[in-house]
């Protein structure tokens, strides 16, 4: 049987899961269908890359049994029409990089336990999304969800007080389980992520510690830090970030220098306009830099993902936004400016423009563009990017 078989098998017994599980008010159906157009034009390229695809995510999560339940979810991704873009599965590396190939994946599959409102374990496959995703998240921009197979463990032991721990044992990556490169298809952990979240009053803090240990490659490394958030005295509607980590390697990295991760971030909630403005710094020395794999990446440094990976001279990033809604439109405007940690070179900046609204009920559209200028004395040329998305959610 081909995979197109495969994939519309795949497709309609999620379907008739979801439509089962409609049936039932205790149930909860999943039911997520999404279409993008992406076109990309980098200048280290010489053909432009345009890349329309469906994405497919299906299945149930159950009531709750005595403070037992269970989901069940499966994503499937297909190309539209012609393939001009690297999907980092296809081979077509003439073409900028779209990360959204031909694939199908049974997602979540766990199974969950809760008592007294205040305990809480999980196991299994599972999508696991901490505070802003900056160090943990499920990439949810690409069609191809990142989850996890993890032991979770939640547990408020007082009203201003909750403690997270987590155990993973593998990341299903956003590449494909079928990727022909086994290190973008999945990666191999034994990783420890901790979080204590106390309330003072106004003030949020979260002390976080991370052991992340992978099997399968040099990057292994270890997260000690603390975040600070809450709203500013007064009735203007200002909130704050501040966030400061140390990072060292462990293992196969126990030799290199620590690095540190520092987030300043301002903003303010007006009625129809909202702002932010902040700062980041992920160090660097020119041998390694403050990294952070397992996160939502998109959602940080730039919407043309040109920092994935940190630099070895580190990363300044500089941004501010403003966002307003108009009736049923919502926009928002950002703007980085992207340095070197070490030396203070410029690597360039971003504009990016992002405009949606629903229509339909369960449906939305969304436009997003985004431009880098590149220093191309530092290596960093131009990429433009721009997206098309319907979204259907039931």
């Amino acid at each position: 049987m081909d995979r197109l078989s495969h994939f519309v098998l795949f497709v309609c017994a999620l379907a008739l899961a979801g439509s089962a599980a409609a049936q039932s008010d205790s149930w909860e159906p999943v039911i997520d269908l999404r279409y993008r157009l992406e076109l990309v034009d980098d200048d280290r390229f010489s053909e432009d890359a345009t890349a329309s695809t469906l994405r497919a995510r299906l299945g149930v999560v159950s009531p709750e049994f005595s403070g037992w339940r269970f989901g069940l979810v499966g994503h499937a991704n297909r190309h539209v029409g012609s393939e001009d873009f690297n999907s980092t599965a296809n081979g077509r590396t003439d073409y900028p990089v779209v990360a959204d190939p031909d694939d199908e994946h049974l997602s979540q599959a766990w199974i969950g336990y809760r008592a007294n409102e205040r305990f809480e374990a999980r196991i299994g496959r599972q999508r696991l999304i901490e505070d802003n995703v900056r160090f943990l998240g499920n990439v949810g921009f690409r069609q191809l969800e990142q989850t996890f197979d993890a032991i979770t463990l939640g547990w408020q032991p007082a009203e201003d007080w909750q403690v997270d721990l987590r155990w993973l044992d593998k990341a299903h990556r956003v590449f494909g389980p079928s990727n022909p490169n086994p290190l973008l298809a999945e990666a191999e952990l034994n990783a420890w992520m901790g979080t204590l979240t106390r309330d003072f009053g106004p003030v949020k803090s979260a002390l976080y510690a991370h052991r992340i240990a992978f099997d399968d490659r040099p990057a292994s490394h270890r997260n000690l830090g603390l975040r600070l958030t809450g709203d500013l005295p007064g009735d203007q509607g200002f909130g704050y970030r501040v966030e400061f980590a140390r990072q060292d390697g462990i293992r196969e990295l126990d030799a290199v220098s620590g690095q540190n991760y520092i987030h300043l971030r301002l903003q303010q909630k007006l009625e129809r306009w909202h702002w932010f403005a902040g700062h980041e710094r992920l160090g660097g020395d020119g041998n390694y830099a403050f990294q952070m794999p397992l996160a939502t990446l998109h959602a940080h440094n730039g919407w043309t993902d040109q920092f994935l990976t940190t630099p070895t001279d580190g990363l300044f990033d500089t941004y501010a936004a403003a966002g307003t809604t108009l009736g049923q439109w919502t926009g928002l405007v950002k703007l980085h400016d992207f340095r070197s940690d070490r030396d203070s070179r410029s690597y360039g900046r971003e504009f990016g423009l992002m405009i949606k609204r629903p229509l339909v009920a369960g449906l939305s559209a969304e436009v997003k563009a985004a431009r880098f200028n590149g220093d191309s004395s530092n290596g960093h040329p131009d990429v433009t990017k721009v997206w098309f998305t319907l979204n259907g959610n039931w």
